[in-house]
């Protein structure tokens, strides 16, 4: 199954003879790619759709997700034959057991460190001049720590303190002319902020539609509070993801010059700073390759599997936890 990324400026979008037709007039363009397979469909800015084009996606069960140009979520259409009423009520009354929250919590937590600890050591490998090794050591030594807490409030302030010995580490791996300081998003104010901002947007909506096909509710959380408008248990489940695929995809397109400071535009009014068109279709482009690339991480099967299909896998093993109130069924993804 494949996702579909429009970012062409006021595209039409239409089915025509078992093919999705992508065109549009003000970039002279037309495209057609057979509908089979087609997962997702996700639009950045001011295309517009047919009803009929909708009704076909409707039917095959083609998700619709509508962001800004800068990738701010406007909203999602959706089928409902996957609703799961049943496995949604257990995951209500899961999410009130505290018991099983913080399990499920500690093994989320804990696999993001391990995570965040491997992807600043291979990228240390690139950068003889620079180590990292004293984070590292320190982010270790929170390891235990989190494994023995006894709340989730707990758990999440020694997951900052990780996450700010992390931010500290990827800042030193950095390409020089990337260098950030920190952490900082809504808006995104410097240039390697703003590829962390987009990736993490790109896996939200992976995760988002992994969620949503195997019967679970997106907004009801396990880890993260819940709020009003936000797909909190995508949040938990891209725990794990986040350096593995979001933050080392910004450190390769950076230290390989496939995205360069000059593919972003001037910082908005309210400072952000955003890619342009063209940046922003490579990046998709290697996020897509990205995702697609196949690893043996996930240790319940003897076979490899592609990031996608690894990311669904989880969800699947998520909704079978809920179904049996046993948090230990969930393995979350450790990378080595």
């Amino acid at each position: 199954m494949s996702f579909l990324y429009i970012y062409e400026r006021a595209a039409k979008i239409g089915v025509q003879n078992n093919c999705i037709v992508v065109e549009s007039e003000r970039e002279n363009l037309k495209r057609t790619l057979p509908i089979e397979g087609v997962e997702n469909v996700i639009i950045f800015g001011d295309a517009s759709l047919s009803s009929s084009c909708v009704r076909h996606f409707m039917e095959r069960d083609i998700n619709l997700t509508w962001l800004s140009t800068k990738g701010k979520f406007y909203g999602r259409l959706e089928s409902t034959r996957n609703v799961n009423i049943q496995r949604q009520r257990q995951q209500f009354a899961c999410g009130e057991d505290e018991k099983f929250c913080l399990a499920l919590a500690k093994k989320i937590i804990v696999a993001k460190v391990k995570n965040q600890i491997t992807i600043l050591r291979r990228y240390q490998r690139n950068r003889a001049e620079t180590s990292v090794q004293s984070i590292v050591d320190a982010m270790a030594k929170l390891l235990p720590i989190m494994e023995r807490t006894r709340n989730k409030e707990e758990l999440m302030g020694h997951e900052g303190i990780a996450a700010r010995y992390y931010y500290k580490g990827l800042a030193a791996l950095v390409e020089p002319e990337f260098a950030f300081s920190g952490r900082n998003r809504q808006p995104p104010r410097d240039p390697f902020n703003s590829l962390l901002s987009f990736a993490y947007t790109l896996l939200m909506y992976d995760v988002y539609t992994a969620v949503v096909n195997r019967g679970l509710n997106p907004y009801a959380s396990f880890l993260h509070s819940i709020r009003r408008g936000h797909p909190a248990l995508c949040s938990d489940l891209m725990e794990e993801w986040r350096a593995v695929l979001a933050d080392s995809l910004a450190l390769y397109v950076t230290s390989k010059g496939i995205i360069k400071c000059d593919n972003f535009e001037k910082p908005n009014q309210e400072g952000g700073i955003f890619l342009d068109g063209d940046g922003s279709k490579a990046y998709i482009a290697e996020y897509e390759k990205k995702v697609r690339s196949r690893s043996q991480y996930i240790t319940y099967v003897d076979y490899a599997v592609s990031f996608r299909r690894a990311i669904e896998m989880q969800c699947q093993r998520l909704a079978k936890a809920v179904e049996e109130g046993e948090p230990d069924i969930y393995q979350p993804v450790v990378i080595r």
